[in-house]
């Protein structure tokens, strides 16, 4: 039995269609891109001179899913995508929702996507500005649903979002550009359904 790649889109349109608000937790990390000269042109999005080309350096944003598909058994994924576009994708671990396995054999799903979108709005979004404007996100988990946490990587740092305190507006382009790219990694496979006990 598989999961469908529509369930997987719809539980992050779900979670990009909630709001949420409390500060996020930041790791100091680096992608190793020197940071171009910025100027603030609005709330959210900061103009580079210039913007730097995807590279394979290192992680562009980790995406992992908890709550309901966890029901039946470890079926909740976690979607690695690197900033040179390829992505592998894991089971969750509990312990550790943003774990990245050191293994890359132990993925389920792996591939190669055009993320130049997403790195240029990960780029060119001031993630502090954007936490401070974000509404309140929901718990899908507690009614069996499936809520997200996502690691962006930046030249400053990893941010860390949790659609059960934030939620992502689908109308940032950020959160767009995210989606498409999920879409796009849904089309590449299902993760093979596991049960429990069995």
């Amino acid at each position: 039995m598989k999961r469908s790649p529509a369930l997987v889109i719809l539980a992050i349109s779900l979670a990009l269609a909630s709001c949420g608000g409390s500060e996020s937790d930041t790791v100091d990390l680096t992608v190793g891109v020197d940071a171009a000269p910025t100027t603030v042109v609005d709330a959210f999005v900061v103009a580079s001179t210039t913007i730097p080309p995807v590279s394979a350096a290192g992680p562009l944003v980790v995406i992992a899913e908890t709550g309901g598909c966890f029901m039946m058994g470890p079926n909740c994924s976690t979607t690695v995508v690197m900033s040179d576009g390829s992505f592998l994708v894991f089971r969750t671990d509990p312990a550790d929702v943003l774990a990245v396995p050191a293994d890359p054999t132990q993925a389920e799903l792996s591939g190669q996507l055009d993320v130049q979108d997403l790195a240029d709005a990960i780029a060119d979004t001031d993630f502090d500005a954007l936490i401070a404007q974000l509404g309140a996100g929901t718990c899908n988990g507690c009614v069996d649903g499936i809520d997200l946490y996502i690691r962006f990587y930046t030249d400053s740092g990893a941010v860390d979002l949790d659609s059960q305190q934030y939620g992502f507006d689908s109308a940032v382009e950020v959160f767009r550009s995210l989606e498409l790219v999920q879409m796009g990694i849904g089309e590449s496979g299902d993760l093979e359904i596991m049960q429990r006990g069995g």
